[in-house]
């Protein structure tokens, strides 16, 4: 398999993430949802770091393995969203997220957010995927740190909006991978 499909497989994936985003903000779906769209978050960004890794560098790598664990850590939260805590009493629950559940869950969000932002400006100064796609996603993903204390009305906005970002990045990197794909072509031609 050639390096271009597997991006071009990766941005489908990110994709998907993206519009799972928007749809679970403007419809509420279930927890099993959202941890689909978390998981093709997580199967997607390494396109997104591979498809610019010499133009990134470093800096790149390590801002996309901390969005990376941040994700994993969002989709363990929301792996026991969905198959733990409906078998849980509400009052088990609230103990469960108010303790060291819900410090780990907001340290994921840290690490996430982090990562997206580091990624989002490694990727700026690369300048290989949209600079609007990188803006939409940073801006829409940074309001996630103050989920609890922001209107929900603000959050479905930051999430669409960093949806919004997810999807145009997706779109970037698959154009990349048919410009790669074209030019090998060429070459072995």
């Amino acid at each position: 398999m050639r390096d271009s499909d597997l991006f071009k497989l990766g941005a489908l994936l990110f994709a998907l993430s993206g519009a799972v985003n928007i749809i679970a903000d403007l419809v509420p779906g279930t927890a099993w949802f959202n941890l689909a769209g978390v998981a093709a978050g997580i199967l997607g960004l390494p396109a997104l770091y591979l498809v610019q890794r010499r133009a990134i560098g470093l800096p790149g790598l390590v801002a996309a393995l901390l969005a990376g664990l941040g994700l994993i850590g969002i989709a363990g939260f929301l792996f026991a969203d969905a198959a733990i805590f409906p078998a849980l009493a509400e009052d088990t629950v609230a103990a469960i997220t108010e303790g060291g559940a819900g410090l780990a869950i907001f340290a994921a969000v840290i690490l996430y957010v982090l990562g997206v932002l580091a990624f989002a400006a490694a990727s700026w100064r690369g300048a290989v995927l949209p600079r609007a796609g990188l803006a939409l996603w940073a801006v829409g993903t940074a309001p996630t740190v103050a989920a609890i204390a922001l209107p929900p009305v603000v959050m479905t906005v930051a999430e669409i909006v960093a949806g919004a970002g997810v999807v145009w990045l997706a779109h970037g990197v698959w154009r990349r991978a048919e410009r790669e794909a074209h030019s090998t072509d060429g070459a072995r031609a």
